[in-house]
């Protein structure tokens, strides 16, 4: 991996960390959740109305395909990205669509199990005094990346791993009330 996709990489995690069917012309779907079809493309097309997101077919198409028994959609756009928030396998995840059907990324809640094993050998070797807190699997640019806060009683420590190698990336300390 290049040094500016690592760069990307880590600057999409930290910031990240701190922040179908194709039977349509058009897929409305209410940020709700509740989907609906239409044939008919609305005056609103590509804009978000009232909390709701025109989806092209294409991209209702590309998602299904990507995340077959994905639930809890809601989708909302601008110009030409879409965004998703959904469940995938009880995993809350969120996804990135061109108006083209391309997906940009996807950032799916992680727990321990769905680290990669080495990933977590080294947190069981290296930080065995600490505690999961939060994690996150990146897939951008054809690369996987995840995230992990772990804490212990005095700190939280960032980590990532791009391609097997892990970096320690912040460290922050409790405060003392």
């Amino acid at each position: 991996m290049s040094s500016s996709s690592k760069t990307f990489f880590a600057t999409a995690l930290i910031a990240i960390a701190l922040s179908g069917n194709s039977y349509a012309q058009n897929m409305i779907v209410n940020t709700s959740g509740a989907t609906a079809f239409t044939n008919e493309s609305p005056a609103s097309e590509g804009k978000i109305d009232k909390g709701v997101a025109v989806v092209t077919t294409i991209i209702a198409t590309r998602f299904s395909s990507l995340f077959p028994g994905a639930t809890m959609q809601q989708w909302s756009n601008r110009s030409d990205n879409f965004w998703v928030t959904f469940l995938d396998k009880d995993r809350k995840a969120s996804a990135c669509f061109t108006s083209s059907g391309k997906m940009n990324y996807v950032i799916k809640n992680c727990e321990l199990e769905h680290l990669p094993e080495s990933f977590r050998k080294t947190i069981r070797k290296k930080y065995s005094s600490y505690t999961l807190y939060k994690a996150i699997e990146i897939k951008a640019y054809d690369a996987v990346a995840y995230q992990v806060v772990l804490e212990d009683a005095s700190q939280y420590i960032t980590l990532k791993v791009v391609e097997g190698e892990v970096e320690l990336i912040q460290q922050v300390k409790k405060s003392v009330d």
